[in-house]
This record gives structure tokens, C-alpha cells and sequence, in this order.
């Protein structure tokens, strides 16, 4: 008697309507395992369509939502996905550490790259590409070298703190509230002196992050020896989300940040949605 589950079809009458394509594997493969399939079906949706409910899921991949609900309530113990108050599902951080080692930013970043450089020249001031690298913001690219207004250099891989910085301050205000939790919960307990002036707590930075969010860039003031360096900083988004930033950092007894903003943010636009 053959006791492997039923298909996991939404019903016999989804199930007519909606055929589900069968897998193939290749000749001389073992059979797939079904339960398994599902829950990758399950993880592919996610990462594909953002949260969804249960009853979406179903629909979308012509499954019974009971055995959805079994597929995520083992991948929410497993805590590959949470659910929000909405009761939709989401793929959290872990798993996103799935992909470890492949990068689906550096296609969107190159054109980046070559921009930066392009328009070093133009916008004279030291322009910074950051990554954001737990649990802080980490210099993928500078002009720093080539600007004659530079006064501290940033080479490759050095790393800055999130909080106190325009590319991690927007990086922040940009990623989901699960993603900002995440690194918030790591990182305020252990926040530089300075920022606990500026914020008395965790509701003070959520208002400073929506108001960053509202403007559309993140501003930041950084006290050198002989002057106060301002800097701003836009995301760089894929899929609805910041895989970078771009900040361009100026003297402030030179430029202030209405004319950074007039003059300077729109290169740093330029720049970011430079066509491949």
C-alpha cells in the first residue's frame, strides 16, 4: 500500500483547475522528497513576492493551506520566517544567511562604481560607497584619494559605527523594521557616547529615522581638529531594500547642508541610478 502523503494540492477542484508542474529529476535521481519541496516552494515565494499570508501562499502555489501552515509553522520554529500583525509571513535574517557567499548586489552596485569615480572630478568632495557589514557600515569605494577637499582618508574595508554616521543612519531608516530591530538590538546597548545626547532613547531614533526617510537622505556631523565635517548620505535599494549606501562628506564652514542638499545630493543620485 502506498503510504506517502496525498498531493498537497488546495483540493481536488484547485487541483483540476490549477495543475500543479510536476518535478523532474533526473533520470536514475531518487524521488524528491515532497515535504521538503514544499518548504522551499514555501522560502522561493517569500523571496520573491514579500509577505503574504497563509491564504495567499496557498493560492500562489496551489497548496492546501494546511499543509502551508505546517510548512511555515516548521520554518517559524526553525526561524527562517516570522510573522507580523498582519499574520503575514515574512523570510527573516536567518534566512537570508542561506545566500551566504552570493551577492545580488554587486550587479546593481558596478554601475555604481564606475560612476563614483566618474564624477569625483565634478563633485570635488570625497564621495563613499558603504556596505553594511554587522554590525557596521564598511567602505566598499572612495574618491577620497582623487579629492583635493579630502582631510581624513577612508581606504577599502575600513569599518565606521551605524549610529553616527549618514550612511548607516540611512541604511537604518531604510530597511524593514525587523532588519532595523535586529541590528538596533545589538548595537544601541553599545552606542558611542556622543549619540546618547542626541537621542535619549530608542523612540527619539525611530522619529529621527522616519524624518531621514521623509527628507530622503540621512545627515550626519563629525567634529575634526579644525573643523566640523558634515556629511549626507541616500540608500542604494534592490527588491525594496538597502543593499548600500552613498554619502558624500564636506567641510561645514564651507558648505552647509541646505546647499549639500541643493548642490551635492543630486550627484549622489546621479551616481546611484547610473544605468549598467
Amino acid at each position: 500500500m502506498d503510504e506517502r502523503p496525498k498531493d498537497d494540492a488546495v483540493g481536488t477542484t484547485a487541483s483540476t483547475t490549477h495543475p500543479r508542474t510536476p518535478h523532474r529529476m533526473p533520470p536514475g535521481h531518487p524521488a524528491p522528497v515532497r515535504v521538503l519541496l514544499r518548504g522551499l516552494e514555501l522560502i522561493q515565494a517569500l523571496n520573491r513576492h514579500g509577505p503574504m499570508t497563509t491564504a495567499a501562499l496557498s493560492q500562489k502555489l496551489r497548496l492546501a493551506r494546511t499543509t502551508v501552515n505546517r510548512c511555515l509553522a516548521t520554518l517559524e520554529g526553525m526561524d527562517l520566517v516570522y510573522r507580523d500583525e498582519s499574520r503575514r509571513f515574512s523570510l527573516s535574517l536567518r534566512a537570508k544567511t542561506l545566500s551566504h557567499g552570493f551577492d545580488p548586489a554587486a550587479e546593481r552596485l558596478e554601475p555604481v562604481r564606475r560612476a563614483l569615480q566618474d564624477m569625483a572630478p565634478k563633485v570635488q568632495w570625497p564621495i563613499t560607497l558603504f556596505r553594511f557589514q554587522f554590525p557596521d557600515m564598511v567602505v566598499e569605494d572612495a574618491t577620497d584619494r582623487s579629492s583635493g577637499f579630502a582631510v581624513e582618508f577612508f581606504e577599502r574595508g575600513t569599518l565606521l559605527p551605524v549610529l553616527t554616521t549618514a550612511s548607516g543612519r540611512v541604511f537604518l531608516a531604510y530597511s524593514s523594521q525587523r532588519v532595523r530591530d535586529a541590528i538596533l538590538e545589538h548595537v544601541w546597548p553599545r552606542r558611542p557616547e556622543e549619540t546618547q545626547a542626541a537621542w535619549a532613547d530608542l523612540a527619539a531614533l525611530e522619529r529621527d529615522l522616519a524624518a531621514t526617510r521623509e527628507r530622503g537622505f540621512a545627515k550626519a556631523v563629525r567634529p575634526l581638529r579644525l573643523t566640523e565635517q558634515g556629511s549626507i548620505a541616500i540608500p542604494i535599494m534592490v527588491d525594496g531594500e538597502p543593499v548600500a549606501a552613498l554619502a558624500v562628506r564636506f567641510a561645514l564652514s564651507a558648505v552647509s547642508f541646505e546647499e549639500a542638499r541643493k548642490r551635492l545630493l543630486p550627484a549622489l543620485h546621479d551616481i546611484a541610478h547610473r544605468p549598467a
